[in-house]
């Protein structure tokens, strides 16, 4: 996004162009207006380019502000500048000045110190920031590459322009990642070349735009103009894009259909204009290939086309529509604050007709629905064909006999677990007594008890999670002394 209130892509922005423009200074391709009319680059002499920047500025607002925060301070853009001056040889001895190009970058500097979101650059700005630059000496023509790092607004762009003394190019970020550039129509092949997004990146783009459209690929299929839309490239660049990316991805294609080039998803079949050309009508074609036997592949591809410029015809109705409901809209509205009759009437005929146009529209995709449903069972169908020809599956035969041989894999399994166990119980059951007291005391401390060691007059303390047992005798309560036995009766005989 463009209006971003971090300083650090403002200052990103303002860098790639700088290193962008001066990369152009040996591209053939540039070519500036001066004294002697259009030249090439090439044809010329500079002077080393003089890049400076306006950070003094940048730290005076930040104190008028009273922002000191040295963070803030290090990731704001600093107005960017290179200064340029062309010259030729006169009179084989002199240099005579021929042109120039400055390049100015502007960014919203108190927005971004505040943390507030920038606002667009407007055409008053860009009076202003034209205005501190130097007066041409000598009616020598400057070429002027303004950036906004916060992007203009509609009527500031209207201020690209090319006089005798000034050729005024703008460039903006877009928030489809690219940049935009305005510039005079005469001048295209100039305002192009101050893009400092490169082909590459530009091509990068548009493939991840491709990626998280891919569900239009099952259905509808991708159209170059939405798709130049969203990433705001040109038509051109989109549609040879989408060739190449229909040739290295196997299974999709890209062509033309209803004026638009459309990447859409073929099936496998590689070919399909080896059925009868593509001068043939589409059923003749359907025909001719349904009346031979054995051409699935050739029938997919045909019904995938098909299905895709049905899907594209519904996109466009389903946007018509739109565009009508908002009409009706608007009319509703106008309805409700006429106070004449007569306007009443008009906006009631109008509505009429209006509603009239969204039925029909709606019928025809009622139309188009069912072509597609028709359309999609027919390729499922010929998909499930094709699938079940190329499968390979196994008879009823084989089948028995693969599960007759994983029973007895698995009843061997089970005999060779059966010894293992029994091995194991016997080599534990056989350790010596040294080996089962130190398995035990090991086996007491991976279940979270504590052993304490063994000396002549401590006992040991055993602490589990849920109890803890001393073996160590309690301390008896203090009691009175036990009685003493009292000495047993003697019986004696009782008297007479």
């Amino acid at each position: 996004m463009k209006n971003t209130s971090d300083p650090s892509v403002h200052r990103a922005r303002e860098q790639q162009l700088v290193e962008h423009v001066a990369k152009l200074l040996d591209d053939p391709r540039l070519r500036i207006d001066t004294i002697n009319g259009n030249r090439a680059i090439t044809s010329l002499r500079w002077f080393q380019p003089n890049r400076f920047n306006r950070d003094t500025d940048v730290h005076r607002t930040m104190a008028e502000m009273q922002v000191h925060d040295r963070s803030i301070r290090d990731r704001m853009p600093l107005g960017e500048q290179v200064d340029v001056t062309f010259w030729q040889r006169k009179m084989l001895f002199f240099k005579q000045v021929v042109g120039r190009m400055r390049v100015m970058c502007v960014s919203p500097t108190r927005a971004l110190v505040a943390g507030e979101e920038p606002k667009p650059m407007t055409k008053s700005d860009i009076v202003k920031a034209l205005s501190e630059l130097p007066p041409a000496l000598g009616r020598v023509p400057t070429t002027v590459v303004l950036l906004s790092t916060a992007g203009f607004t509609i009527e500031a762009r209207e201020a690209a322009d090319r006089g005798k003394e000034r050729t005024l190019v703008l460039v903006e970020p877009n928030d489809a990642g690219g940049w935009s550039v305005y510039g005079p129509p005469e001048t295209k092949s100039l305002v192009d070349l101050f893009d400092p997004e490169a082909d590459e990146e530009k091509r990068q783009r548009i493939h991840k735009l491709i990626d998280e459209m891919k569900v239009d690929l099952l259905t509808a299929g991708i159209a170059t103009d939405k798709l130049a839309a969203k990433a705001q490239l040109p038509l051109q660049l989109i549609e040879a894009e989408l060739k190449s990316y229909a040739k290295s991805n196997p299974g999709l294609v890209a062509k033309r259909l209803d004026g638009r080039v459309v990447l859409f998803r073929e099936g496998s079949a590689t070919a399909a204009a080896s059925t009868g050309g593509s001068d043939m009508a589409f059923v003749d074609r359907i025909k001719s290939l349904f009346a031979r036997k054995g051409e699935t592949e050739k029938k997919i591809a045909l019904l995938s086309e098909q299905r895709t410029a049905f899907s594209q015809q519904l996109d466009r109705s389903y946007e018509e529509i739109g565009v009508l409901e908002k009409k009706d809209a608007e009319l509703r509205d106008e309805f409700k604050n006429a106070s004449g009759a007569v306007t009443k009437r008009r906006i009631t005929s109008q509505l009429v007709q209006l509603r009239k146009d969204i039925e029909r529209r709606q019928q025809l995709i009622g139309v188009l629905n069912q072509r597609i449903n028709v359309v999609s069972t027919h390729l499922h169908n010929l998909e499930l064909v094709r699938q079940d020809s190329q499968a390979k599956m196994p008879d009823s035969e084989e089948i028995a006999n693969d599960a007759a041989a994983a029973e007895e894999m698995l009843a061997q399994l089970q005999a060779d677990n059966e010894v293992a166990e029994s091995v194991g119980g016997i080599a534990t059951a056989g350790m010596s007594e040294e080996e089962q007291a130190l398995f035990e005391e090991l086996e007491r401390e991976a279940k979270g008890g504590v052993t304490m060691p063994d000396h002549a007059d401590e006992k040991v303390v055993e602490q589990t999670p849920t109890r803890v047992a001393e073996t160590r005798p309690a301390p008896q309560k203090e009691s009175s002394p036990p009685p003493q036995k009292s000495e047993p009766r003697r019986t004696e005989p009782e008297p007479g």
